[in-house]
């Protein structure tokens, strides 16, 4: 018992350092671990991490991969064509990243690995200082971040567990949900955490400064729209757009003059970013390509109806359209209340690629306002009634994003891990000072270039040109699914130096009888891997003109 005043002292220190109640310190915790649970997991099987922690390596590999060559050059090509091309590219944190790994030595995984606190450090104070200047009850404070740091919508988990619809709808609803869902954010996209977060308390700082003539705060919010739009371009849209409807909608109704200057500097702040990336899907052929390969539908289960949309939105919707019925007070409010609306706007914008993103950071403004709703309606709603319905809107949902996770890594269709075999042969490549690209399967062609600094023929189908066909014959390829002369002609025409076969089962030794004639020299085995090198041709060095730096 003698331990228990103590634990409550410990507590209560923590607490007032934190300046937190112990409500909010559990959310703290349950969230660093919650954001650090798929590594440990992952780590805890022994083996060498490729550096993804979320549901689609695929874009974790593309961020190290970027890393990489902005530790080398600053600016960013694309490594997954084969193909000669520019480097227009300027990421913020891949470029910090970069540095650390370049100048610092730190390792790539680590160097994007780094911004996970940064991340969980923005997430929670973003949604902390929200909560706090929009609800003033603790109750309703609390309901309010545990929601938003939290909160999946239950039908997601309601479809994938009845099997209605089958895998493409559980699919249409994972994503939809996944956009919104905070967790999401932390598993892989930390750049997506931290420009969604930084919008409240962007949010925040103008509201003080417009109020208080506070000319270095409001510098600093310009800042952060600035950063904002840099790092995601649809959140950057919709704050200015926000912020433009909050000042319109108060001069009209007579409740205060719009503050030019700031709208200006705003305007100005997300405008410069959109108008960078606008270039480059004008200028840089990869973007283009990218551009055309994320737009609305491009993909053949990209499909949002209006009716899933509407069952994803309805547990945090409706009771969030409770509080249109209370006039806004002050300028926060409104902003509150206009964001939902801006999110919808840019959405439904017929210019742009992958609208899909502009749903991240919905989650926000639906929680408060679901909060404000239903206290409005029920003012003495109970507790333990408040803590069932929170444990409905996180618990079947997290519990269904948790399971899809692991089966994602069971299933192993991504690289989430590199065997030893492969680490060597990864390293080998990398140790060659020769030019020279490499053709690899598209699971592992995904691990080359943050690796080994080399450009792959196929990679994610973003980026790489006509990614179907050459997809397609690649596995074809290393599957032993070609005739001699499809397999050789497959291999000539990316212009490669080199194959690399991992080590899940492949037919490589039909891809090196195949390819015999076209060999440099024996393959080269590193234990489950198989490295095949290529007789060189001028083709190959025009492809792939650089060797990785030292």
């Amino acid at each position: 018992m003698s331990d228990v005043p103590a634990r409550q002292s410990l507590l209560t220190r923590a607490c007032a350092k934190l300046r937190l109640d112990p409500f909010e310190l559990g959310c703290l915790i349950v969230l660093t671990a919650f954001a650090f649970a798929p590594l440990i997991a992952l780590a805890s099987k022994g083996r060498d991490l490729s550096g993804a922690d979320g549901f689609f390596a695929t874009d974790q590999m593309q961020y190290l991969a970027w890393i990489r060559e902005s530790s080398q050059h600053i600016f960013i090509g694309n490594p997954w064509d084969l193909a000669p091309g520019e480097r227009s590219f300027l990421h913020p944190i891949v470029l910090i990243s970069g540095a650390a790994h370049g100048l610092l030595g730190m390792s790539i995984g680590l160097s994007y690995l780094i911004w996970k606190p940064v991340a969980i450090g923005v997430v929670f104070v973003g949604a902390l200082l929200y909560s706090r200047r929009l609800l003033a009850h603790g109750g309703a404070r609390h309901a309010a971040l545990a929601l938003i740091l939290f909160a999946v919508g239950p039908v997601v988990a309601l479809v994938a567990w009845s099997g209605w619809g089958g895998k493409p709808r559980q699919y249409t609803f994972d994503f939809i949900s996944g956009e919104m869902w905070t967790g999401q954010y932390l598993w892989g996209y930390l750049p997506t955490a931290i420009a969604v977060f930084l919008i409240p308390l962007v949010l925040l700082g103008l509201e003080r400064a417009r109020e208080g003539g506070r000319g270095r705060l409001l510098l600093a919010s310009t800042a952060g729209a600035f950063l904002i739009c840099w790092l995601q371009p649809w959140q950057g849209a919709e704050l200015a757009l926000l912020i433009w409807a909050v000042e319109l909608w108060r001069w009209l109704r007579g409740q205060s003059r719009p503050a030019w200057p700031m709208l200006a500097l705003i305007s100005v702040a997300s405008a410069l970013p959109a108008a960078y990336y606008y270039w480059l899907s004008k200028t840089d052929p990869a973007w283009e390509l990218a551009g055309a390969a994320n737009s609305a539908g491009a993909q053949e289960l990209w499909s949002w109806p209006w009716w899933a949309i509407l069952l994803t939105l309805v547990p945090l919707g409706v009771p969030a359209l409770l509080a249109y019925r209370i006039p806004a007070k002050d300028w926060q409010q409104s902003a509150l209340r206009w964001w939902p609306a801006a999110v919808l706007l840019v959405y439904l914008l017929p210019f742009g690629t992958f609208p899909y993103h502009s749903f991240q950071g919905l989650q926000i403004p639906l929680a408060v306002l679901a909060v404000i709703g239903v206290h409005s309606r029920w003012p003495r709603c109970s507790v333990p009634v408040a803590v069932v319905l929170a444990l409905v809107m996180i618990v079947p949902g997290t519990i269904h994003k948790t399971t899809v996770f692991g089966n994602s890594v069971k299933v192993g269709g991504d690289p989430y891990f590199v065997f030893d075999g492969e680490v060597d042969a990864l390293d080998a490549l990398e140790g060659d000072s020769r030019q020279g690209g490499v053709l690899a399967p598209t699971y592992s062609s995904l691990l080359v270039p943050g690796r080994t600094g080399r450009e792959t023929w196929v990679g994610p189908f973003s980026w790489t040109p006509d990614w179907e066909q050459r997809a397609t014959a690649v596995n074809d390829l290393f599957e032993g699914r070609l005739t001699t002369a499809q397999a050789r002609a497959v291999v000539i025409k990316s212009r490669a130096r080199w194959l690399f076969a991992d080590c899940r089962p492949l037919a490589t030794a039909v891809v090196e009888r195949q390819l015999a004639p076209l060999l440099a020299r024996a393959p080269q085995r590193f234990g489950c891997a198989t490295l095949l090198e290529i007789r060189e041709r001028p083709e190959m060095l025009t492809a792939a003109p650089e060797a990785p730096a030292k």
